[in-house]
């Protein structure tokens, strides 16, 4: 791994010569983020609960090239975490990450992204899942590559193909590996419903676990629409039906005169059913504010938990902005993540996350921003009964400042 963030930090400083620079648009933009947090139980717990207050310093650097042709941007960002207490559990994460797009021709496209991320917070996935971990440290590697072609002015069509791994190296937590492949067929019905357009998508995934193996293939049909030049709503909805083959311990009684024991034994449990997913999508873009709102429900891997769930996440992300310079922010999240023993995990997975975010932000220019927000999230642990809640003060220091552009 090593070697390939020294190819990737050569790549940079490579393409950052002027003698190479050959595009429509070249930027080189090194930028700093700093942070400083109280947090009223850093480790989620729902007993023995630490407070601390935690630092954060982020250097990074992007570089972004687009030619004619050929887009790419390139990114390297290191996350230096220090606890003022807990000082065992600081760290210094990693992030890289590259991407690419082609234009073949005017009607086909072609995008390649690769990414290694180290991370250790214990929050590391709650925006995007709601499942809390400890701060055993994570390297996770992904890459994906996807095609999209224009046959008509009504008629599109796109397929892609997503790599995830996630290592832990330690016995706390279980590795796993996913595979996704997905088709999807998009058609303009503005002929019979203005500014709609009718969507088909379907996909297969593959998510292996040290003690399972999940395969699933889903169909969903759904549509988007464009209420104005600032509003859109999308809608899939369809079905799933997942293999699953389960390896689970059980106590199998031995009688072996005149003794009497108990044994544990691998039992492998294959199981197949059908189930429902969906995904909802509403935006709105104006000139004062934006805002997302976002529900989707589908069967995914749950890092580090030996198994995949049936997630249900509901999200929210709003901004408002009163000034030039002052915005105010809002972001909220519900997320449940469910999984019988022998379903799709090896154990009973059961969690209710909710997440609730007000903030504000003061921006000095457009590259200098100020921002301060308060964070409470609580999580409820159905299967033993248990519950945890955090309470978490921050204010966030960004600069960056393009030395070549």
């Amino acid at each position: 791994m090593m070697d390939y963030r020294r190819y990737l930090f050569f790549v940079i400083v490579l393409l950052s010569c002027p003698s190479l620079v050959w595009g429509n648009e070249f930027r080189l933009v090194p930028s700093i983020f700093v942070r400083e947090e109280y947090n009223d139980n850093v480790f989620f717990a729902a007993n023995d609960i630490k407070r601390d207050f935690v630092t954060t310093i982020s250097p990074g650097l992007e570089m972004v090239n687009n030619t004619d042709r050929l887009e790419t941007n390139l990114m390297a960002r290191l996350n230096r975490i220090d606890y003022a207490d807990n000082r065992e559990s600081s760290a210094t994460d990693q992030l890289y990450n590259g991407k690419f797009r082609y234009h073949a021709t005017p009607l086909f496209n072609i995008s390649a992204e690769g990414g290694y991320v180290r991370d250790s917070r214990p929050d590391r996935d709650i925006l995007t899942s709601g499942i809390i971990l400890s701060t055993v440290p994570r390297n996770r590697y992904s890459a994906s590559l996807s095609a999209d072609y224009q046959f008509s002015e009504k008629t599109a069509w796109g397929v892609s193909y997503a790599f995830g791994r996630d290592d832990y190296g330690s016995t706390r937590y279980t590795d796993d590996v996913s595979h996704d492949v997905n088709a999807g067929l998009v058609y303009d019905l503005g002929q019979y419903f203005q500014r709609v357009k009718g969507r088909v998508n379907l996909g297969y995934s593959n998510y292996v676990f040290s003690d399972s193996r999940i395969d699933s293939v889903m169909c969903t049909v759904g549509f988007s629409r464009d209420f104005s030049e600032t509003g859109s709503i999308l809608i899939d909805s369809g079905i799933r039906h997942t293999w699953s083959e389960i390896s689970t311990y059980q106590l199998w009684p031995v009688f072996l005169p005149p003794f009497f024991y108990y044994e544990r034994v691998n039992v492998k449990q294959n199981n197949d059913g059908w189930g429902w997913v969906g995904n909802v999508s509403l935006n709105y873009k104006g000139e004062l504010g934006n805002g997302s709102f976002t529900y989707n429900r589908d069967i995914t891997p749950a890092s580090g938990l030996n198994g995949a769930v049936e997630r249900n996440a509901l999200m929210l992300s709003t901004r408002y902005r009163m000034t030039s310079e002052i915005s105010i922010l809002f972001s909220a999240g519900y997320y449940t993540n469910k999984s019988d023993a022998g379903q799709f995990s090896t154990q009973v997975i059961d969690e209710r996350t909710i997440r609730v975010s007000p903030g504000v932000r003061y921006e000095f220019s457009k590259n200098i921003y100020l921002e301060s927000s308060y964070d409470y999230t609580a999580v409820d642990y159905l299967e033993s009964n248990t519950s945890a809640n955090r309470n978490l003060l921050s204010i966030r220091l960004y600069i960056q400042h393009p030395i070549w552009e």
